[in-house]
């Protein structure tokens, strides 16, 4: 007797990942990092120090994030998705990092940044509008604070694949 397939799902249902009970819209980019290999390299060649605040754009559930924590004085993370936030809020809530994290909701190039000194983020790869103008914010940013001297590096997916 033959298999009887069941209903097919629409493609993006399929590609929607999930982690705590959070559907993920892959579609529109949303991709949770988490091999510690790729974490831990990003920040090896961000080259984080002690004393640095970091902007993490689109921490999503904080995997990056927390190992940031570990390494810096403050991460300030700008997380589009309410539900993420949440998320991110509850995995570092009573913990010795709470306090070296501030999260601002909303979408990055629409909100106010405060100083800081380097920029981590894992970025969708697959679907970056071409009008995206994260380097032209961070600019703007690094020149209002009039600290003209700050890293910068730019990396793609190359830097992380052996």
């Amino acid at each position: 007797m033959p298999k009887v397939k069941g209903g097919k799902r629409p493609r993006q249902q399929l590609q929607e990942g999930r982690a705590n009970g959070i559907l993920f819209n892959t579609g529109a980019g949303q991709h949770i990092l988490k091999n510690p290999l790729v974490v831990n390299s990003i920040i090896e060649k961000a080259a984080l120090r002690r004393t640095d605040v970091v902007l993490e754009v689109g921490p999503g559930t904080g995997n990056l994030t927390v190992k940031m924590l570990e390494k810096v004085k403050k991460v300030i993370a700008c997380e589009i998705d309410p539900r993420l936030v949440g998320e991110l809020q509850k995995r570092v809530q009573g913990t010795c990092l709470a306090n070296k994290l501030e999260i601002k909701v909303g979408d990055v190039l629409k909100t106010d940044l405060p100083f800081f000194d380097a920029c981590v983020a894992n970025l969708p790869y697959q679907e970056i509008p071409e009008n995206f103008k994260i380097s032209e914010k961070i600019q703007t940013v690094l020149k209002d604070t009039g600290y003209s001297e700050k890293r910068a590096r730019s990396m793609d997916i190359d830097d992380f694949i052996q």
